[in-house]
């Protein structure tokens, strides 16, 4: 006899900290996500990590949604509306908008214990692992600094990108302890600019983000049916930027960061999970890149496929 499979909320792939995911028995969600970034300092292009004098943070509100085709297709949509914050002396402190679309989707290979045959019985295979194939274009529907008149009104990139990645999870303990991996590696599209903090530019500027990739790997704990806990390590690499087609020495960027989840379940189709995202500041962690501590809450709702 075919063992009942059980599906956790984090069984899918991509962990608490992939909240617009669904495992197999999922036909769709909806989560709304809360997140406040506190700045606290940005390395420099020697890597040494630089303290903020002035206080700046970001407040956003996420909205997700995710939608299972098939047993191997899913497709997820998220849009934020940002909130910035600022109190640098001379400077505009408060601006909102809009951020960037993005949508998504992941080509499922394998799911974990999916059945097997053997003979004529079937049985869960114990020993594949989740694996998926992801991909995303991000839509620049933000504010970026070619039309905002100053950095607290900038909710987006202004420039088109598409991401290309790989998702695993394995169980090490059913029902109780998984590892997840995710890496992705994301392309910018060369941006052309008409203006410039909303001031029109007489010359040709055009500006392109070098290569990106993103890693992380998730412990993931589950104590039972109402409580988890999961532990990651994340972070990014990006290559030189490009002006006019000419790349821009010692412009590349990276960081790193540990993000702290719990999950609570009041019930099977509802989740609540909060976090505590923080880099790493000191010397040598990163690049070229700004250091914050982002505290998030999100409120997830799924509806389970019809059988």
């Amino acid at each position: 006899m075919l063992e009942s499979p059980v599906y956790t909320c984090n069984s899918c792939g991509g962990g608490t900290g992939d909240l617009a995911v669904l495992s197999l028995d999922g036909l769709a969600l909806f989560n709304i996500g809360f997140s406040r970034d506190q700045f606290n300092g940005v390395w420099d292009k020697e890597g040494k990590w630089l303290s903020n004098n002035y206080s700046q943070s970001q407040f956003k509100i996420a909205m997700n949604s995710a939608y299972r085709l098939n047993r191997h297709i899913q497709f997820a949509v998220s849009l934020p509306f940002v909130f910035n914050n600022s109190n640098i002396p001379g400077l505009k402190q408060n601006g909102s908008g809009i951020g960037d679309l993005a949508i998504g989707g992941r080509f499922e290979i394998f799911h974990e214990f999916q059945p097997k045959k053997e003979g004529k019985k079937l049985k869960l295979d114990k020993t594949l692992p989740y694996l998926a194939i992801t991909f995303g274009l991000t839509l620049p529907t933000g504010s970026s600094e070619e039309n905002a008149e100053n950095d607290v009104d900038i909710t987006g990139k202004g420039f088109y990108s598409t991401t290309l990645g790989i998702s695993v999870t394995k169980t090490i303990l059913r029902n109780k302890l998984q590892i997840l991996g995710d890496l992705s590696w994301q392309h910018s599209f060369e941006k052309k600019y008409s203006s410039y903090f909303g001031e029109p530019i007489t010359y040709e500027y055009r500006k392109q983000a070098g290569e990106k990739f993103n890693y992380s790997l998730t412990a993931n704990y589950i104590i039972n049916s109402f409580h988890s806990f999961s532990l990651t390590a994340s972070g990014f690499f990006q290559n030189n930027y490009k002006t006019n087609g000419t790349e821009i020495d010692n412009s590349n960027e990276r960081s790193s960061a540990l993000v702290l989840a719990y999950t609570y379940y009041p019930w099977v189709p509802f989740r609540i999970t909060t976090s505590v995202k923080t880099g790493l500041p000191g010397d040598g962690m990163g690049m070229n890149a700004q250091g914050s501590t982002t505290f998030n809450i999100n409120f997830t709702y799924y509806i389970p496929s019809v059988k």
